[in-house]
C-alpha cells in the first residue's frame, strides 16, 4: 500500500469533535487517503475556523459542551460565506428523531458511531464529488448567465443598429424619391426651356426677317414716295416761274403751300426712314470718345449756331462703348432742339457728364422755352408735337430717335423742365 501523500490534497476537511481520540483517528485516516484535515474540539472554534478559511466539507459531532452540533450547523447555514459547505454529522445517537433533526438544520448526511472508516470515506468522497459538481454547475450557470447577458446585449445592439439602418434606409429612400422628383422637375424645366429657346429662336429669326422686310419696304416706300413728291414740287415751282405774271396772289400762295407741303413730306419720310434704321446696325459697339461725338454734332449744326448766335459748351466727357454715328445723331438732335426752341435771348447750351455706379449720367441744359410737366413724357413719342408748323417746324420724331438710341445702348432718358425756365435732358450710358 502506498502511503505517500499526494502533492495536492483531495479536499480540505474540518473535523469537529470534543473527543481527542476520535479527532486523532479521523485525522490520521483522512491524511492517509490524501485529504487535508483540520481538527477542532468545540463549536466556537469550528465557527472561527470556517470564517477564516472555509473547508470543503465538515465532519461534525452532535454531542459537545456549550454548543452542540445542531447549533453549529444552524450558525453555518445562516451565514452566506459558509452556507454552501456540506456538513456530515457523526454521532453515537442513532434515533430516527436525531437523524431527522440533523437534516432539518441543513446536514447533507448522517453517520452513526461506531463508524466504519470506509463508509466515512465513501460518504466524504460522494459529497465532495457532489459539491464539486454543484460548484461546476454554479460556475457554468454563472458563465451561462454571462453568455445570455452578453447575447442579449449583442441582440440589443444589433436591434438598435438595425433600427438605425432601417432609419438610414428610409432616409435614403426619401432622398432618392426627392431626387427623382427634382430630376423630373429639372427634366421638365429643361424641356420647357428648350421649347422656349426654340420658340425664341424662331421668333428672332422671324423678327430678323420682318425687320429686313420692313427696312426694304421703308427704303422702297421712301424712294417711291419721294419721287412723285419731287415731281409735284418741281411742277409747282415751274408753274410759279412761268405763269407768275398771269397768276394772282392767291394762286401764288397756293403754289407756295404745295411746295412747302412737299418739302415737309420729304423731311418726314427721311425722318421715318432714319427712325426705322436706329438700332438695326450690325456694327459692334466700340470705345467712343463722347467729346469727338459732340464736336462732330456741333460741326454739323454750324449754320444754325451761327444764324441764331448760339453758344454751345461742354465739360470733359467720358469714353463709352457705343456707335459713333448714333451718338453724333443723339447729341445733334438734342443741340438742334435746344437751338430751335429758343426764347428771345441767344440760345445757350451746356453738356456735362458724371459717374453714377456703373453708368455715366449725361445732361444737356438749355435756356429755351421749357416744357410743361404734363407734356414731358409724350415728347419722346413719335409724331408728338407741342407746337404748330407755323411756330416751330419739325416732324416730332427727333426725340423719339434720341430715346431709341439711348435705350439701344442700354441706358434711359428723361427731361426736367419748367415753362420759360429752359430744359435739361438727362440720359445714361453704360
Amino acid at each position: 500500500m502506498n502511503n505517500q501523500q499526494p502533492e495536492t490534497p483531495l479536499g480540505n476537511i474540518l473535523v469537529v469533535d470534543d473527543t481527542p481520540e476520535n479527532l486523532r483517528l479521523l485525522s490520521t485516516m483522512l491524511t492517509h487517503r490524501g485529504y487535508a484535515p483540520r481538527c477542532v474540539i468545540n463549536g466556537q472554534m469550528a465557527l472561527r475556523a470556517c470564517n477564516s478559511n472555509p473547508p470543503d466539507l465538515i465532519l461534525l459531532d452532535i454531542m459537545m459542551p456549550e454548543m452542540n452540533g445542531y447549533e453549529v450547523c444552524q450558525h453555518l447555514k445562516s451565514e452566506a460565506k459558509t452556507r454552501e459547505i456540506p456538513v456530515i454529522f457523526i454521532s453515537a445517537k442513532d434515533e430516527v428523531f436525531d437523524k431527522v433533526n440533523a437534516f432539518a438544520v441543513g446536514a447533507v448526511d448522517y453517520i452513526s458511531k461506531p463508524f466504519q472508516f470506509e463508509e466515512v470515506l465513501a460518504r466524504i468522497e460522494s459529497h465532495l464529488t457532489l459539491r464539486n459538481l454543484q460548484k461546476q454547475l454554479k460556475e457554468q450557470n454563472v458563465l451561462l448567465q454571462e453568455e445570455i447577458t452578453s447575447r442579449l446585449a449583442v441582440e440589443k445592439s444589433l436591434y438598435e443598429k438595425n433600427q438605425i439602418l432601417q432609419q438610414e434606409i428610409s432616409n435614403r429612400l426619401a432622398v432618392e424619391k426627392a431626387l427623382q422628383e427634382q430630376n423630373l422637375l429639372l427634366q421638365q424645366e429643361i424641356s420647357n426651356r428648350q421649347r422656349a429657346e426654340s420658340a425664341l429662336l424662331k421668333s428672332n429669326q422671324e423678327l430678323a426677317r420682318s425687320n429686313a422686310e420692313l427696312e426694304q419696304f421703308a427704303y422702297v416706300a421712301s424712294h417711291d414716295l419721294q419721287a412723285p413728291l419731287a415731281t409735284i414740287a418741281s411742277y409747282a415751282q415751274l408753274l410759279e416761274k412761268r405763269y407768275k405774271d398771269q397768276l394772282d396772289s392767291q394762286a401764288i400762295k397756293f403754289i407756295s403751300n404745295i411746295v412747302q407741303g412737299c418739302t415737309r413730306m420729304q423731311t418726314l419720310i427721311d425722318d421715318l426712314l432714319e427712325y426705322s434704321r436706329v438700332g438695326r446696325s450690325q456694327k459692334p459697339f466700340e470705345v467712343t470718345d463722347c467729346n469727338h461725338a459732340v464736336q462732330q454734332a456741333i460741326a454739323n449744326l454750324q449754320g444754325a449756331i451761327r444764324n441764331d448766335r448760339a453758344v454751345v459748351t461742354y465739360s470733359e466727357l467720358p469714353a463709352v462703348m457705343g456707335d459713333i454715328s448714333q451718338l453724333v445723331q443723339l447729341f445733334q438732335n438734342l443741340l438742334g432742339n435746344a437751338i430751335k426752341y429758343r426764347q428771345d435771348a441767344p440760345p445757350a447750351v451746356h453738356i456735362t457728364a458724371c459717374k453714377q455706379k456703373e453708368n455715366w449720367l449725361f445732361s444737356v441744359s438749355d435756356n429755351g422755352i421749357g416744357i410743361a410737366p404734363q407734356h414731358q413724357e409724350r415728347i419722346f413719342q413719335i409724331f408728338q408735337r407741342l407746337h404748330t408748323q407755323r411756330e416751330y417746324s419739325g416732324t416730332g420724331i427727333g426725340l423719339a430717335i434720341c430715346q431709341k438710341i439711348v435705350e439701344g445702348h442700354g441706358g434711359s432718358m428723361w427731361v426736367e423742365s419748367e415753362p420759360g425756365q429752359g430744359s435739361t435732358f438727362h440720359f445714361t450710358l453704360p
